[in-house]
């Protein structure tokens, strides 16, 4: 009787562990970097990307007149822009994955000054 008990908890427990697994579930990435001020006048280069099936629906980054929000972007993406000393240079993204990932990221460089950010989102399914 002990050997069924044993037998029957040990198929329980095999159970709740298989049922708990959720493989494939898709992830949510809400990604962003800190805001830099650049020491001096730049242009800055942002850029998102993917592997896998990750998607992003939304992505915002800073210009010296203010936010730009681009709508679904095709990965890969990039943009050039010029910012000021002034301007607090940023990225952030919404997007999800179930077998991927995704990056945000800028930089800005001149003789004397470099700036640079990123934020990264992944998720591995086998």
């Amino acid at each position: 009787m002990k050997k069924n008990e044993t037998f029957i908890m040990l198929l329980c427990l095999l159970f709740l562990s298989i049922s708990g697994c959720k493989k494939g579930s898709e992830i949510t990435c809400n990604l962003s970097t800190a805001a830099n001020q650049p020491p001096v006048d730049m242009s800055v280069v942002y850029t998102a990307t993917q592997t896998g099936d990750g998607t992003i629906s939304s992505l915002s980054y800073e210009t010296i007149t203010g936010t730009v929000t681009v709508p679904n972007p095709t990965l890969p993406w990039t943009v050039v822009v010029n910012v000021l000393s002034t301007t607090a240079v940023k990225i952030s993204a919404s997007g999800t994955t179930k077998n991927g990932s995704l990056k945000i990221s800028y930089s800005g460089e001149t003789s004397t000054s470099k700036i640079s950010g990123s934020d990264y989102c992944e998720q591995q399914t086998n």
